[in-house]
């Protein structure tokens, strides 16, 4: 894991004061609200929904991310974002109107949870085809990077990939494998432990090849723009994306930037190619 620090965040980014306090506080309420909240709905978030500072972080997060994506995500990111989720930069979707769309367009429905899940608890959700969705936003002071996942992250990482056919199988065979080792009794085996790091080697940290050029396609790598940069200024941490690599190097800490990340040789290819890997698992 590699330290972060505040120093990369563009002195010249006109940011909401949206600080750690305020935000630590919006988070347990919106989870209070969250808590009794079902698939595809809205949370009722006192005390008439979100702040405006918390929209306002929003657009700020969605510029930046969007414009690095620009030049650093894969085309197919780039389309599933403005075409397939087609957001609106000035404020954080709604809940149920964004999962009624979803669902039409690829059978996902939004799932809003109160934070981080354990490992067994998000592959259940995938594998009903239920994206989980922390509805919380971070901090000004981490609108760059956070290692703490928030709305920022499920929307403008995870979502996306739904729109790509290859990468929606790919999340529920993520979902169907989890399932089937906990039904054979393997819940503390290897192969789960396999599975979460070929998980974050792939779906959070995955890039991939796009003709002579890498580019990213993992949800928390493209989310969290700062890692992005890190990440495509050191191509020494860039290895081949195949089963001994994430088994020898790779790690599913989510509090600083990934050591290494995995390079696949197309975005359906390496799709296919995890999905064939958990066949076997």
């Amino acid at each position: 894991m590699t330290t972060t620090t505040v120093e990369a965040v563009n002195p010249h980014v006109a940011l909401p004061w949206y600080p750690e306090q305020i935000a630590a506080e919006r988070k347990n309420i919106i989870n209070f609200a969250v808590a009794a909240t079902s698939a595809g709905c809205t949370p009722s978030i006192p005390p008439q929904g979100y702040l405006a500072t918390e929209h306002q972080m929003w657009g700020t997060v969605y510029e930046r991310v969007s414009s690095i994506a620009q030049e650093h995500a894969c085309q197919e990111y780039i389309k599933a974002l403005q075409d397939g989720a087609a957001y609106r930069s000035h404020a954080i979707p709604d809940v149920a109107d964004f999962s009624e769309r979803l669902e039409k367009l690829t059978g996902w429905k939004l799932a809003a949870v109160t934070g981080s899940l354990s490992a067994l608890d998000f592959f259940a959700k995938l594998a009903v085809g239920h994206m989980p969705c922390t509805m919380y936003i971070r901090p000004h002071t981490k609108f760059a990077f956070t290692e703490d996942p928030d709305c920022v992250h499920e929307l403008l990482g995870h979502v996306p990939a739904l729109f790509i056919p290859s990468w929606s199988r790919l999340y529920h065979a993520f979902g169907a494998t989890a399932r089937r080792l906990v039904v054979e009794g393997r819940v503390n085996s290897e192969a789960m432990s396999q599975l979460q790091l070929m998980y974050f080697a792939v779906v959070e940290k995955g890039l991939v090849w796009e003709k002579n050029d890498v580019k990213a396609i993992g949800a928390s790598v493209i989310s969290g723009s700062n890692e992005l940069l890190h990440c495509m200024a050191h191509p020494e941490k860039h290895l081949p994306l195949n089963v001994e690599n994430v088994l020898k190097y790779g790690s599913t800490d989510e509090d600083g930037y990934m050591d290494y990340f995995f390079v696949g040789n197309s975005v359906d290819g390496m799709a296919d190619f995890v999905v064939s890997w958990m066949e076997n698992l």
